[in-house]
């Protein structure tokens, strides 16, 4: 029987496991003045961790208002002037209150601060002792105010400079242009002025022991600023960074829109990066050498890349015109910056390096939003229903914003859809933006509606669930194809759909249909004077937010493999994955030896682990002997982890693992499918590898997830030891995750509680993730703790999600449990009746 969703269930407004009883509606705040601009003087503190601040604020205030608010957190405020004049203020921790007379006025606050966010030091101590020492800031979504009393909103906009004293010899850099450096004796003065109206998130700096190395691009001065000692490493991560400044010119049609930019690489970054205006700070785990650029071959290796910066690069960058130039109003419409800032990445990847890496990008980050959507939640993208900004940070805003917006490409066209783009940067140039915004631009452009496209996919939670399958009738020479879409209550009831379907005949010809879907089910009959060899869904990927199932069998997959179209091979390796027939993997070995995209034969070699058959492992092994490219090694050697007891596939494990010329990351796979092998003698091999030295010590991370594949008390003793402080942040975050496997043995549940309270945000996130694997009861109560507490937002969320996926699993235990004896009751019942009727017969 069918199962119908009608739109009197409007669960899609809401979406499903978000949304918390003690949520409430969030709508941008008022602060009820103007801030014109901002100068601040702030010196930093090294040996105290912290600082000492003097900002001016040039106010402009309404008639009928006595008073301005800044959030200020946790400082100490030393006095607060009007037109130089002492004023009554009043303070609670959190809230500055100002008394002022309405008109233009220059306030002046004295304060000082140790900040528990928004601005970070990070110095050599007796556990880290060769850290090159720096200060730096981290502003999203509402930290600043941490370290600087401000209207700390994004619908707050005004021009900037920083004064920054630091001790010598430290460099500082910050938002615009350096007006000036002063010589103070053992200080610096670095003075940094941005004439252009930015978010109060956007100020930033950062400080300390840096190199500069510096480019000009048409005229825009480039900068970046890594570590003293990383000079030599900054070309691999930032060498294709004009290209991606001329390309988003170009295809905006808005020219870059700021007087400089710039890069600031620091140590321990909470992000991949931050796109502060003009200066965007990223984690300086993105600096590499050649060898983690191009193993085994020179620098540039176009085509043959492992580790890249572009992506992490080209987003950031994109930020400058999606979130800097034009502003979300508020956090409900953060896709509006995030969401272009990745779709952009994916754009600069089909400029730079071809459609099929374009394709490819989309598709893992349709992969990355459909794992969130079913392991976590289902949203709208725009909602106002959350606690914390931070919870709006999430795979819907970034890879199903993308994935919206390239949907929204295609039905539009490339051309309409970027005079669009450029209506809308300038229309709202320098300003604050939501979500309508943008829907006008696009209808102003292209004289079509578009209310129905962002009902469906912006303002609903869920996406298109579509199936199909096809016969042919040879006498009368048609295709019956049946489409329906099959989305649940947490989805939007019928979607409104462009389709295509490549059809291909045994002749070589090749066929589009196109056609509207706008019920639960149709059919169509598609006149053919031969039976297809294929049928593919959407195979230019036109439409990006989907989940798609078809009862494809392995003759037609196969055939399906020699499309020129990337998604349809995609398709049809996914359905030999599941036939996993001799014949399925013939298929997969001719994906894997022969196609032409590093991506079909990386997703070949994937799908034959999981196959898992010895026809599978031989493909595999003679494929490693071949294959060159390291991102399609690594998705073998993680195959061949698929092969448990299998020695020989070890000792190749062991091999690769041990092969200094061979790729740290796949070196790094090798680790972790050697212990997936689940041969303990291999385990000492492990042990050796965890100081190897690699790129971001990655083969230290990898050969932890090996040994807590094994599982052995050796390895979980050495699981333990690199949770210690002194360890590089990435391994600890490796090895207190991988504990949650364990929390049976008392020290593995106690150290993951002392990892939960841990000092660094990323380890203490990664101790929620342990909690997480293990559903322990035991962790509700720190869990709830963390989720009421936690300085960090999203440790917040992710700790009350964990609380209530444990709650439940307990729910159902108990529920069980009562079943269980209800079934005992009824057991015992029945045995008393079936006595009772055997005393009855044995008297009668």
């Amino acid at each position: 029987m069918p199962y119908y969703v009608s739109f009197d269930r409007a669960g899609y407004l809401i979406g499903r496991n978000f949304v918390y009883p003690d949520y409430r509606l969030q709508f941008p705040k008022y602060y009820g003045y103007t801030l014109r601009h901002l100068r601040v003087q702030i010196r930093i503190k090294v040996n105290e961790k912290a600082i000492e601040g003097l900002s001016e604020y040039n106010i402009d205030i309404p008639p009928g208002k006595n008073f301005i608010e800044l959030d200020a957190a946790e400082m100490r405020i030393v006095s607060v002037k009007v037109d130089g004049q002492d004023t009554k203020f009043e303070y609670d921790g959190k809230i500055l209150r100002i008394y002022i007379n309405s008109g233009s006025h220059v306030v002046q606050v004295s304060y000082e601060a140790k900040p528990r966010k928004g601005l970070y030091f990070i110095l050599p101590d007796e556990r880290y002792r060769d850290r090159v020492p720096m200060v730096w800031t981290q502003g999203e979504s509402e930290d600043n105010h941490y370290w600087l009393p401000m209207p700390d909103y994004p619908n707050v906009k005004f021009t900037s400079e920083l004064l920054i004293i630091v001790p010598k010899p430290w460099t500082a850099v910050s938002n615009g242009v350096l007006v000036e450096t002063k010589d103070l004796g053992n200080e610096t003065v670095w003075h940094w002025k941005l004439d252009k109206p930015h978010s109060a998130y956007l100020i930033a700096f950062a400080a300390g022991e840096f190199e500069a190395i510096k480019e000009d691009c048409d005229g825009v001065p480039i900068e970046n600023y890594v570590p003293r000692g990383f000079r030599d490493k900054a070309q691999y991560s930032f060498h294709r960074l004009c290209d991606m400044i001329r390309f988003y010119s170009e295809y905006t049609g808005i020219k870059y829109p700021w007087p400089n930019y710039k890069h600031a690489a620091v140590s321990e970054f909470i992000y991949g990066g931050m796109e502060n205006t003009t200066i965007t700070i990223v984690t300086d785990t993105t600096l590499h050498d050649e060898h983690a650029h191009c193993p085994g071959s020179r620098f540039p290796c176009p085509g043959m890349e492992d580790f890249t910066s572009d992506g992490l690069v080209a987003h950031e960058l994109a930020h400058q015109w999606f979130g800097d130039y034009v502003t979300t109003k508020d956090w409900a419409n953060i896709w509006l910056n995030e969401a272009f800032a990745t779709y952009f990445e994916a754009l600069y990847m089909e400029h730079a390096k071809g459609r099929d890496e374009f394709l490819y990008e989309l598709y893992q980050n349709l992969r990355a939003y459909l794992n969130e959507y079913g392991n976590r939640y289902a949203r709208p993208i725009v909602t106002r229903l959350y606690r914390d900004p931070e919870e709006m940070f999430d795979r819907h805003t970034y890879e199903k914003g993308s994935l919206v917006l390239h949907t929204l490409r295609n039905l539009l066209s490339d051309e309409v859809f970027r005079k669009g783009i450029n209506l809308y940067l300038a229309w709202r140039a320098h300003g604050n933006a939501d979500t309508e915004d943008l829907r006008k631009a696009l209808e102003e452009v292209s004289g079509q509606p578009l209310d129905w496209f962002f009902t469906q996919f912006v303002y609903s939670s869920g996406h298109p669930v579509i199936k199909y399958s096809w016969s042919y009738d040879p006498g009368n020479k048609i295709i019956k194809l049946s489409v329906s879409q099959t989305q649940g209550d947490d989805s939007y009831p019928i979607y409104r759909l462009s389709l295509e379907f490549e059809i291909k005949y045994p002749s070589g010809k090749v066929d589009i249909l196109r056609f509207e879907l706008s019920e639960r089910e149709t059919t169509i009959y598609v006149p053919a004077s031969d039976r297809p060899q294929y049928i593919c869904l959407d195979p230019q990927f036109k439409l990006g937010v989907k989940s798609v199932s078809s009862d494809k069998g392995f003759e037609e997959a196969i055939a399906e493999l020699g499309s020129d179209n990337l998604m349809c091979r995609l398709e049809a390796i996914d359905a030999l994955t599941r036939d996993g027939s001799a014949r399925a993997v013939e298929g997969l070995s001719k994906a894997l030896m022969g196609d032409s995209f590093w991506g079909v034969r990386a997703e070949a070699a994937r799908a034959l682990g999981k196959v898992g058959t010895e026809d599978a492992l031989k493909v595999l092994l003679n494929a490693l002997s071949s294959e060159r490219h390291p991102r399609v090694r690594q998705a073998i050697v993680d195959a061949l982890g698929n092969f448990k007891g299998n020695e020989n596939v070890a000792k190749v494990l062991v091999s690769v693992l041990e092969n200094t010329t061979e790729s740290y990351y796949v070196r790094s796979k090798a680790a972790q499918s050697l212990g997936r092998i689940s041969i303990t003698d291999y385990g000492k091999h492990l042990i050796k590898a965890l100081d190897y030295p690699s790129h971001n010590y990655v083969i230290t991370q990898g050969a932890l997830q090996g040994l807590s594949e094994l599982g052995t008390d050796d390895a979980i003793d050495a699981l333990i030891k690199y949770t210690e402080l002194g360890k590089p942040t990435p391994v600890r975050m490796v090895a207190t995750q991988s504990l949650g496997k364990f929390v049976g043995i008392r020290r593995v549940y106690d150290r993951i509680r002392e990892l939960l309270r841990d000092q660094y945000y990323r380890v203490r996130y990664a101790a929620v993730a342990a909690t997480e694997s293990s559903l322990d009861s035991r962790f509700l109560d720190i869990l709830d703790d963390l989720a009421n507490r936690d300085l960090d937002g999203r440790i917040r969320r992710y700790a009350r999600d964990v609380a209530r996926k444990i709650r439940e699993q307990m729910q159902r235990g108990a529920e069980y449990a009562k079943l269980r004896e209800e079934i005992e009751r009824i057991k015992e019942e029945q045995r008393r009746i079936m006595d009772r009727l055997d005393r009855m017969e044995a008297k009668g």
